[in-house]
């Protein structure tokens, strides 16, 4: 089995092949094989001069793609493990972003953090006195120009990659453990396996590259297979959808990957004008993954682009998670989306029973097949007592194979709890369904009224349907009456302007709407400002950390304010931490981000 260092080195012979990237400033690099492994040596060494060795951590704040990608090779070369961060985005939530960087390389015992010039003072002044990290900008890790040095003693296949820190949705950061050996593997299932990937494939995403879906699913596995890829900056799609469905057309894009609700944007921000001389058949592959996926918004995006060749063949929904490098399950190629129709009732007592036919939208669930297990690897669906459930038997899924890594840096007793007795045990619920596994939510999320299970996900999806609530922008959760009883709790981000009701009308449409599609009273509502709702850095909310802040008093909750009731705005749970999702450019009419619904998939849950 090769590792990723040997992968760059033998690719250097393909002078004909590049990475291209696209900065922040539309300008395009584009570094080919050869150069990116010149590179890779040279900056590999450049951080050995730094004083770093073998093994050491090195954390990577670098917002360009092209700094960033270069310099996670040229330290994985060296044998010095990367510790990908995100970049800040704004200066309102630096108080914040400030607590995870020192909480990501305390954990790390990360040596040095490699920024970026314009960057470099502020992150400095939010490390004063706090950590030993020395902070270097990325002009002294590139090496010397014109100059092809020796590589750098090559890392085994036992050896530390990179540290992949998760989210933090279910707790604070923990920094997964990657190898060489994690990296072959699950980048081969992805490649071979999963995609069938031959040189001829061409990858376009613009997926953060701190997040692993990027950094793994298009900076490390496709160079197995010798696929080029282009790199879009993450805001470009972000403010502007149409630049990725462009891009795949004009670089004749075969695979592409993206969160659901990157689909739901991109189907209602589109505009005819845009879209009318694209022609998206030559995309084999659209991998849908890193957050819940709906299966109406598939459907919508695929109906959508349909009359510019876009196949529903085309459409992978696929299963996964930080704790096993990436990715577990994918669909079947070539294949249509499979969807099925679930029964709520028997959903909460742990059987997935099919909902008959024409049941309503509130007695049942459409579910999103997230495909089989790669070869080599396992997923079991366990109940309560650990034994493997039969047939449509809802539990929490379990992970073995060697794409899964050796549990979280420096955390003996987090990687117990997830990690021991052989099996990784994800705190995800789903059931399998014809040798298929479908996704059925979290189990520590699960809200529990009068004995019946409820998936705070259907709850948050109604809430969402509230004109004057920030579409996604919420978090169900439950907490003890003084009675010792469960109730249920939403909190919201609500839109302020001076043309809407009151918090009170507000609050009463969203009990409305979950008494008559959930069935339940909600004992309990806040609406919060808007931007304050807890999220973790690839976006996804935090339940448990919204209900801690209720419970401290640390929430920002409106009182009196009016509410402004308009058109509800896409949640951004790829965007950047800190950065206010809108689309730029106008909706489509008639089409609609959002179901009753419940989430059925996600690519990436990082604990």
């Amino acid at each position: 089995m090769r590792t990723f260092v040997d992968v760059v080195r033998e690719n250097a012979q393909h002078a004909d092949r590049a990475v291209t990237f696209v900065r922040t400033s539309g300008e395009e690099r584009r570094v080919s094989f050869p150069e990116l492994w010149v590179e890779a040596k040279r900056r590999g060494r450049a951080m050995l001069e730094l004083g770093l060795k073998k093994g050491d951590r090195v954390a990577l704040v670098l917002p360009e793609p092209d700094e960033f990608v270069l310099s996670f090779i040229g330290a994985l070369t060296a044998g010095i493990v990367a510790v990908p961060m995100y970049p800040p985005q704004t200066m309102a939530k630096m108080e914040a972003y400030g607590d995870t960087v020192r909480h990501v390389l305390a954990a790390s015992g990360a040596r040095v953090l490699v920024t970026s010039e314009g960057l470099r003072a502020m992150i400095a002044e939010n490390l004063a006195g706090v950590t030993s990290a020395s902070v270097v900008v990325e002009a002294q890790v590139r090496g010397e120009p014109g100059v092809d040095p020796e590589a750098p003693e090559p890392p085994g296949l036992e050896d530390l990659a990179f540290l992949q820190f998760t989210s933090g949705s279910t707790s604070r950061p923990k920094g997964v453990m990657v190898t060489h050996g994690n990296l072959s593997a699950n980048a081969h299932a992805i490649m071979v396996d999963g995609l069938q990937s031959t040189p001829e494939d061409r990858g376009v995403s613009w997926l953060p590259l701190y997040h692993d879906m990027g950094l793994i699913g298009f900076v490390v596995a496709p160079l197995y297979t010798l696929v080029q890829v282009m790199f879009l900056p993450t805001m470009s799609f972000i403010r502007r959808p149409s630049t990725w469905l462009e891009a795949i057309h004009r670089f004749r894009g075969t695979i592409t990957f993206a969160p659901n609700f990157a689909f739901a944007l991109a189907t209602r921000a589109v505009t005819e004008a845009q879209a009318k001389d694209w022609d998206l058949s030559c995309l084999r592959v659209l991998g849908c993954g890193a957050e819940p996926i709906q299966a109406d918004v598939m459907r919508g995006f695929l109906d959508r682009f349909a009359s510019n060749g876009l196949a529903p063949e085309a459409a992978l929904p696929c299963y996964g998670m930080a704790e096993a490098t990436l990715a577990v399950t994918f669909a079947k190629l070539r294949e249509p989306p499979r969807f099925e129709r679930v029964d709520v009732e028997s959903m909460r007592g742990g059987h997935a029973a099919r909902a008959p036919e024409g049941a309503s939208a509130t007695s049942a669930m459409e579910l999103v097949s997230c495909g089989s297990p790669f070869p080599g690897h396992e997923v079991l669906v366990a109940g309560a007592d650990g034994r493997p459930l039969p047939e449509r038997g809802v539990g929490e899924i379990w992970l073995r194979g060697p794409s899964v890594t050796a549990g979280y840096f420096g955390n003996e007793e987090a990687t117990a709890e997830s990690f021991g007795g052989g099996w990784l045990r994800t705190g995800d619920l789903g059931y399998f369904s014809e040798g298929e596994l479908f996704i059925c939510g979290r189990a520590k999320d699960l809200i529990i009224l009068n004995g019946k299970n409820y998936y705070p996900q259907d709850i948050e999806r109604v809430v969402s349907k509230c004109p004057a609530v920030r579409d996604g922008q919420c978090v169900a959760f439950s907490r003890l009456d003084e009675r010792g009883g469960e109730r249920a709790v939403i909190v919201a981000e609500a839109k302020l302007g001076p043309r809407a009701g009151t918090v009170a009308t507000v609050i009463a449409e969203i009990i409305q709407l979950v008494r008559a599609e959930i069935g339940i009273v909600v004992e309990e509502v806040h609406l919060i400002k808007r931007g304050t709702l807890p999220k973790t850095s690839s976006g996804k909310v935090r339940r448990r950390e919204a209900r801690r802040r209720l419970e401290e008093d640390e929430l920002e909750i409106l009182s009196g304010d009016a509410v402004e009731s308009g058109p509800a705005s896409v949640p951004p749970s790829m965007a950047p931490p800190g950065m206010d999702v809108a689309a730029s450019e106008p909706p489509v009419s008639g089409v609609h981000a959002h179901s009753p619904a419940p989430p059925a998939t996600a690519l990436v849950r990082e604990a």
